[in-house]
């Protein structure tokens, strides 16, 4: 933890918490039950309309959950890859079964997503892109896609812990504490975020990060699309 913010350094799971972290984590996963049993519902009313075939359902969550790692009491408002990284799963006309994609598709792309699977026009203030083109056969290489996205966390408790940006690349996960202080991993070769390397980064390369985060931060509508 070295490596880590001062408040977080500070950091303790109390005796005995751990058994707590693993009920709650058992009591999550049976909740999901409820949700594959509500998802079983909803495709056989479609299959008895005639509409399953003409339908897209699509499965993904607001924000990702830490139960203990990093030290971290049970929340979702850190910047670590568990609070950021959501399921987004889709099933529908067209789209191939099967396939895993590595583009980058954030909630802000939802609702011009859904607006072009309708045959609409999504309005011209949101910031995102549509996704439907990753839903066909010939999805655009990666290369062609967004490259990075803006991480913007708002956290309860004193002001020098909050707000924190940072910016998540395909390689990359780099971090901006209210504090001043920062953090830098290589989600390739340590993707549990466990030893920053912002000390030993060059000041180009923090540099360039730090200027495209602040460049995320005033974008809107559609100098956010890309």
């Amino acid at each position: 933890m070295s490596d880590k913010p001062r408040a977080w350094q500070r950091l303790r799971i109390p005796t005995g918490e751990t058994l707590f972290l693993d009920h709650l984590y058992r009591s999550r996963l049976r909740s999901l039950l409820a949700v594959d049993e509500a998802i079983e519902r909803i495709v056989d009313t479609l299959a008895a309309r005639g509409e399953l075939a003409n339908t897209y359902i699509v499965f993904t969550s607001d924000n990702g959950y830490h139960i203990g790692q990093h030290r971290l009491l049970p929340d979702k408002n850190y910047p670590i890859e568990e609070d950021i990284r959501v399921p987004l799963i889709v099933r529908g006309p067209g789209v191939p079964v099967g396939t895993s994609l590595p583009h980058f598709v954030l909630n802000i792309d939802l609702a011009p997503t859904f607006a072009e699977l309708a045959s609409v026009s999504a309005a011209d203030f949101v910031d995102g892109r549509s996704a439907a083109s990753l839903l066909r056969d010939t999805p655009p290489s990666p290369d062609a896609w967004r490259q990075d996205f803006l991480i913007q966390i708002y956290q309860a408790g004193a002001p020098s812990t909050r707000p924190i940006f940072g910016l998540r690349t395909q390689d990359l996960f780099y971090v901006e504490y209210a504090s001043g202080e920062r953090g830098l991993y290589d989600m390739r070769s340590d993707p549990d975020q466990l030893e920053s390397l912002h000390a030993v980064a060059s000041p180009e390369q923090l540099a360039q990060l730090a200027a495209r985060v602040a460049e995320l931060r005033s974008c809107a509508a559609e100098n956010c699309r890309r």
